[in-house]
């Protein structure tokens, strides 16, 4: 490095322009085979607060530069052996960031240029003034702590968003599970509400809970009524003792499951432990490897705990969430069930109740009528026309007493599905006739026509002619009843119906309002309290007629308008075909 060279600053702020924003000094490596020129730039540099560094050769700088590690590198380009291209480009693949900055002659310039296109930072002519090449460095030096501090936060940027990617694919996992887990609680639930019935529900609870965990089998325990006693009544996968049936199994606060239904808490128990694995009561081979336990808690009650076994690697936190939110699920179905079940053997109570009343009363009233008929017949008996008046009167409160009785007693029995019947081969039409003789004499009373149109060809059919009759007559009389007087018209009609035989009454009386239609098939219902006064009636008379229609596996539907009059239909099917012989 030859040439001539100024220097007239001196130097401010304690010399230390060289920091920066940076704490440490600056580290400058001078590369020049003039020792003079080195000396004197290192020590014009360093009274302006570098780290200053010396290199004679290429060769030397090439050594020193992994040891120094400098931040900037003032080189000559023409140097012996080594040139000041080749440190460069040695020294930027070391550190990429580092400030180069070339020294060359005018007849060098276009070095000078190629070095810039490889990546220096710049070039100084020669000859040159010191406080040029400070400003050069001091230039250098802090683009490079800028290019370091930007490279910095990109690194920061980089592995924040490979942590937000992190997050956000965890997230999508926890998304695509919870989704996953919500669909399979939904088509559970499903399944669940399937069958109100207790004990099919409980097959489903304990088969569904198997299967979302991966579990090996499933027991289903369930809270003796007013009591801290539990007993297994349902198991998937694993097979109840024979003893199981209305024994106690564990007792609130008792080991594993009693903890769970006392603390209302998830349990997980496995052959770590419990020596020879936990023990669950109840089953037939009561050993087992793992158990996670959840209570079932509707309204803030136990009512039963659900307990899964043997799953292969354990069970896990998820497994135990999950499963307490299938459980919260199950546990509002199966207190449902209890509620239906319970629901269901007070019916059935009543219904006994009822029919053991109605039948106790239905004897001494068959005697209260009896001596009634004797009091009224004039061969035994010489009443007076008011006496007579009375004895009527109790005579045919007596008959609507028994009617209602019997209703009664078949409908008790028609709940029971224990009403008696007697198929046989039979024609309709004689049915008809039979039940439209037993009401003519009212009909005539009531001045009412009644006109019967039955297709010829209607097939023999497969049923209980007197229960059939009683059908008729529940809808004649209630005809009947809502026909005008004195100029009143029923229709009874018979025809062959979408593979069936379906017979219509039809009256043209008030008809029914769109909104009272629903009412028709409820027990104890009148549609107008009114009309119930007077024109009598329990409100059974349809019920036991569709109740017996659909135990011949028939339908029975109405069709009515307001102020038009109503037409009431059921269906039959034919009997079977008799082979030829």
């Amino acid at each position: 490095m030859s040439g001539s060279y100024s220097h007239s600053h001196t130097p401010m702020g304690g010399g230390r322009r060289g920091l920066d924003a940076d704490t440490r000094p600056a580290r400058v490596l001078v590369v020049d085979d003039e020792p003079s020129v080195a000396e004197l730039c290192q020590e014009f540099l360093a009274g302006e607060g570098f780290d200053m560094f010396v290199a004679g050769s290429g060769e030397e700088a090439v050594r020193r530069i992994p040891e120094v590690r400098p931040d900037c590198i003032l080189t000559d380009i023409n140097l012996p052996g080594m040139s000041g291209l080749e440190v460069m480009r040695f020294a930027m693949s070391v550190d990429p960031d580092v400030c180069v900055i070339v020294v060359t002659g005018y007849a060098s310039v276009a070095s000078a240029i190629d070095a810039l296109r490889q990546g220096a930072y710049d070039f100084v002519r020669k000859p040159f003034d010191l406080e040029f090449v400070h400003k050069i460095v001091k230039s250098g030096i802090s683009n490079r702590r800028l290019a370091l501090v930007n490279r910095g936060l990109i690194d920061e940027l980089t592995r924040k968003n490979e942590i937000l990617h992190h997050h956000e694919q965890e997230l999508r996992d926890r998304v695509r599970v919870a989704t996953l887990q919500m669909t399979n609680l939904y088509d559970a639930g499903k399944e669940i509400g399937a069958n109100l019935e207790l004990g099919p529900r409980l097959q489903v609870v304990a088969a569904k809970a198997a299967e979302m965990t991966a579990a090996g089998g499933a027991i289903v325990y369930l809270r003796r009524e007013s009591t801290d006693h539990y007993r297994a009544t349902a198991a998937h996968g694993r097979e109840l003792a024979l003893s199981a049936i209305d024994q106690t199994h564990f007792v609130s606060g008792d080991g594993g499951l009693g903890h769970s239904a006392e603390d209302q808490s998830p349990v997980r128990l496995s052959a770590r432990d419990v020596d020879g694995g936990p023990a669950i009561p109840g089953l037939r081979e009561p050993r087992v490897e793992n158990l996670l336990a959840v209570p079932l808690v509707t309204a803030n009650q136990v009512i039963g705990v659900l307990v899964v076994v043997d799953k292969a690697g354990g069970f896990s936190g998820d497994d135990e969430s999950f499963l307490m939110l299938f459980a919260s699920q199950a546990a509002i179905a199966v207190r449902n069930s209890q509620l239906f079940e319970h629901t269901k053997s007070l019916d059935r109570l009543k219904s006994e109740f009822v029919a053991v009343v109605s039948h106790e009363i239905r004897t001494p009233l068959t005697s209260v009528k009896g001596a009634i008929e004797l009091l009224s017949d004039n061969r035994f008996f010489q009443n007076t026309e008011q006496q007579a008046k009375l004895l009527s009167i109790a005579h045919a409160n007596a008959e609507r007493l028994l009617v209602l009785i019997s209703d009664i007693l078949d409908f008790s029995k028609l709940e029971s599905s224990s009403l008696p019947m007697n198929f046989e081969r039979q024609k309709l039409e004689p049915i008809v006739l039979q039940a439209t003789q037993n009401l003519r004499t009212l009909m005539e009373e009531r001045e009412i026509q009644l006109e019967v149109k039955m297709a010829s060809d209607l097939p023999e059919l497969m049923i209980d002619p007197h229960r059939i009759a009683q059908v008729l007559t529940n809808l004649l009389s209630n005809a009947i009843k809502f026909s005008p007087a004195s100029g009143g018209r029923i229709e009874v009609m018979a025809e062959n119906w979408n593979g069936c035989v379906r017979v219509a009454v039809r009256d043209h009386g008030e008809g029914i309002a769109p909104e009272n239609l629903p009412k028709l098939f409820q027990k104890f219902t009148q549609i107008d309290s009114a009309m119930t006064r007077t024109r009598g009636g329990a409100g059974l008379g349809l019920v036991i007629s569709k109740g017996i229609v659909e135990q011949h596996g028939g339908t029975m539907s109405v069709e009515s308008e307001y102020g038009e009059g109503s037409t009431f239909y059921f269906t039959l099917a034919p009997a079977p075909q008799v082979a030829a012989a």
